[in-house]
């Protein structure tokens, strides 16, 4: 007869690490890591989807130690990255730190129907992925033409610009796919989405409300991701 292995699921915030240890009847458990991120989903006047996603940590890679040419050269990719990332396109980074999940609390308005919004955030993820993808080697050409000039004295932009931009694109593309592939997705009405989406042109007059909303999600500076919205 044969013993399926224990599982035990294990709920932690977005890039943190838990360590388990457990024993029963001799078994080795299963480990699930359940890496859970909240999204709360805005519309622009407009009627495109502007979909927030919770406060990330940094989980920059550990480079101490690596040595070699092509260590080095992908430490200037990613530092290069991070110095992009803030004039990086919103939709871009949201599909990049999509990433890190594999369970998701959608936060809606309260008349949309889970089933609504669930065809709109995958739509919004299908089109990200197949705009990421295309990128990613349109890039990722340039870059190889430019790899020629990589021995020349000087910083050599015709390489690492385009580099660090098809790093981009694979990041999004991948949390695009990663995103589509989630089936443990969670949904919740919240009027105070209801309450911002209604003074998109006025937000200074609900700080409250923004406030409540960026501690209830653990939201960034929701003031900022929504500065333009009324715009648009």
């Amino acid at each position: 007869m044969s013993v399926l292995p224990l599982s035990v699921f294990i709920r932690v915030r977005p890039c943190q690490s838990v360590v388990v240890r457990k024993k029963a009847a001799g078994l080795t458990p299963k480990i699930r890591f359940v890496i859970a991120m909240n999204v709360i989903l805005f519309e622009t006047v407009t009627g495109h989807l502007h979909p927030v996603l919770e406060r990330i940590e940094s989980n920059s890679p550990t480079w101490e130690g690596k040595t070699g040419y092509w260590n080095r050269i992908k430490q200037k990719l990613h530092a290069g990255y991070q110095k992009l990332a803030e004039r990086l396109h919103h939709e871009e980074l949201f599909c990049a730190n999509l990433r890190h999940a594999n369970h998701l609390q959608v936060v809606h308005r309260s008349a949309d129907t889970p089933e609504a919004v669930e065809k709109k955030l995958r739509q919004f993820l299908r089109l990200g992925y197949s705009k990421h993808a295309r990128w990613f080697w349109v890039d990722a050409v340039l870059a190889f033409f430019g790899m020629f000039l990589m021995f020349l004295p000087g910083p050599n932009i015709f390489f690492f610009y385009p580099a660090i931009r098809s790093f981009g694109h694979h990041q999004a593309r991948k949390g695009a796919r990663n995103g589509l592939g989630i089936s443990d997705i969670a949904f919740r009405p919240d009027p105070l989405v209801d309450l911002v989406q209604a003074n998109l042109h006025d937000l200074n007059s609900i700080a409250g409300a923004m406030k409540e909303l960026e501690n209830r999600y653990k939201v960034d500076d929701l003031e900022a991701a929504l500065g333009q919205l009324g715009e648009k």
